[in-house]
């Protein structure tokens, strides 16, 4: 209670961090806060409420409980995108009157993204997956001490101050790109924005460090929702195939400006397998290069063409990834694109989990693994010829056989109407908990609110 509860994605991100955090706000009351502390639009957190599907870009996950709703300072934010995200919930007028938004969260400006789909398609093969939301370089900007944040919206010289960063931007896109955008065209992308700063001045101003030393200092809980996932923590994850912030709980205390004593250990939610969106290595993935590069350049609508129904007991790994793929919908919720699909990689796992000192643990989509007949595991790397339980420090300089253990799969259904798992899905769950060293309380039985397993000791 007197503690910040971050909710941590542990692998490439896509773990159902939505739906966990969607969860747990439902449990929430009206005084109590969830917290978004870093990212930007380039996040896609999928709920699926009453029959229907919504995606939060920008948005804590928490919009259908009581919970007050922010929008942190680490935070950088597309003022376009954030109004029509919120216009597109029912009963957003009512709902507004629970989000805030701090003054030290950084403006993406149109030319932010610009730069960052033209400096991207201009790597070639050497690229490194960025969602092209100008995240990356809205975030340099700050570093570079040039940003615009949220709370310079209300001084009278913004106009002025956006026009000569844009310009500035424009002259980079000339000079190392070549590349003059479309007058009309980005014409309406800064109508857009303007209209989404209007949408912002709306929205209540809290700084971050008061608004959650206020509810903690009343007894009330603070969630703080995490976007994207570990291994994409630009210091800590997959470097250079990472995003542009620190996704990690470590990060919390600088993103909202918290004392780190304020955190307390992390619930940590990832997939009974893995997914990855984007470039760079892969250690588990079902298809190995073939499935990286199939993932890179083909569209979902030309996969389920091509494969309308995939078997997921192939003999092939790279048909058992696209089906594998197809059973647990994994096309991004944001970009569209194909996830890569792969067993569980409990190295890394095992490295997330400490990282976040990850204290409880949650499961999605374990349903979706219904299909198969058998189930695997990656236990350990074969690492130039040797076993090693050990994360090389760059993963792409090096040569990786996972090591893998195998489970069966549970006859009929997953969980019967008590809540209580099949036996050979519990000692699955169970191994997992003796190698992680924490405990799995909730497993994902299906893709609505309610579709899970609360498990208790």
């Amino acid at each position: 209670m007197s503690q910040v509860i971050p909710v941590i994605g542990l692998q490439w991100g896509d773990e159902g961090k939505g739906k966990g955090v969607a969860q747990i706000a439902a449990g929430l009351g009206q005084n109590d806060l969830v917290v978004r502390f870093q990212g930007g639009n380039n996040a896609g957190h999928t709920i699926y409420h009453d029959g229907k599907q919504y995606v939060f870009h920008l948005l804590p996950s928490a919009a259908f409980g009581k919970a007050s709703m922010h929008m942190g300072g680490g935070m950088v934010i597309n003022p376009s995108a954030l109004r029509e995200e919120s216009l597109a919930i029912p009963g957003f007028e009512e709902l507004k009157n629970r989000i805030s938004v701090s003054p030290h969260a950084v403006l993406i400006l149109p030319t932010h993204q610009l730069i960052d789909s033209i400096s991207e398609s201009s790597l070639g093969a050497k690229k490194i997956g960025s969602t092209g939301k100008g995240i990356g370089p809205s975030y340099t900007d700050f570093v570079w001490r040039k940003a615009l944040r949220v709370g310079d919206i209300f001084y009278n010289d913004f106009k002025e101050r956006y026009d000569g960063l844009r310009d500035n931007h424009l002259r980079i896109l000339q000079k190392d790109y070549d590349y003059e955008p479309d007058k009309n065209d980005f014409a309406e992308k800064e109508k857009k924005f303007f209209e989404g700063i209007e949408f912002l001045k709306t929205l209540v101003m809290k700084n971050s460090a008061d608004i959650i030393e206020e509810a903690l200092s009343k007894g009330n809980k603070v969630v703080a929702e995490g976007a994207q996932g570990t291994l994409l923590d630009v210091r800590w994850g997959n470097y250079p195939y990472v995003t542009s912030s620190h996704t990690v709980s470590g990060g919390i205390p600088s993103a909202l400006g918290v004392q780190p004593a304020c955190i307390g250990g992390a619930i940590g939610i990832f997939k009974a397998y893995v997914t990855k969106v984007g470039e760079g290595p892969f250690p588990t993935e079902l298809g190995g290069e073939k499935s990286a590069v199939w993932c890179r350049d083909q569209k979902a609508e030309y996969e389920k063409e091509k494969y309308p129904k995939a078997d997921p007991n192939s003999s092939d790994p790279f048909e058992q990834g696209i089906a594998l793929r197809q059973m647990g919908s994994e096309f991004g919720a944001t970009t569209g694109r194909l996830r890569r699909t792969g067993w569980l990689d409990l190295p890394l796992l095992k490295y997330a989990v400490k990282v976040n000192n990850a204290t409880e643990l949650v499961m999605a989509k374990l349903d979706v693994l219904s299909g198969f007949k058998e189930i695997k595991v990656c236990t350990a790397y074969k690492v130039n010829g040797k076993e090693t339980n050990k994360i090389p420090f760059d993963l792409s300089r090096e040569k990786i056989e996972p090591v893998y253990k195998s489970f069966r799969v549970w006859k009929g259904e997953l969980a019967d109407k008590a809540g209580k798992l099949a036996p050979e899905a519990l000692e699955y769950v169970k191994y997992l908990e003796s190698v992680l060293g924490a405990p799995i309380t909730f497993v994902g039985t299906g893709p609505e609110e309610q579709d899970f397993v609360r498990r208790y000791w």
